[in-house]
């Protein structure tokens, strides 16, 4: 498993799970009010992000344009911080209750499935 995301990797995560593939430039837009950074710090991170295996970088053939898409998943990343924050902050060895996920606003019903499984 990758490292955890910090704060910025997620946000950009985030906008990748809910959009899938996107150009770097559309990235940082949907992400630009969150992450309040330019579009090179967007390109840096990114760059940063592929190093550690979150995304992968592919240029589009019809347009050039360069286009990053998520490596990782949104429900085992979740999992993943989850066990980390538990273990770590919390020093809770045990699994995290379903319920900890019940109003969460970007999971499925079908990824609370999927999350409750590999917690």
């Amino acid at each position: 498993m990758p490292p955890i995301p910090n704060p910025p990797e997620l946000v950009l995560l985030k906008a990748l799970w809910m959009s899938g593939p996107l150009p770097v430039r559309a990235l940082h837009e949907i992400c630009a009010d969150e992450l309040s950074w330019s579009f090179s710090s967007t390109r840096k991170t990114i760059s940063r992000m592929c190093d550690k295996g979150f995304v992968a970088q592919s240029a589009s053939a019809s347009a050039g344009l360069l286009r990053v898409r998520a490596r990782v998943s949104k429900t085992a990343t979740l999992a993943h911080m989850t066990r980390d924050f538990m273990s770590r902050v919390l020093e809770i060895q045990d699994s995290a209750p379903d319920t900890l996920f019940a109003a969460s606003k970007i999971l499925s019903d079908e990824e609370l499935e999927e999350l409750s499984g590999l917690l």
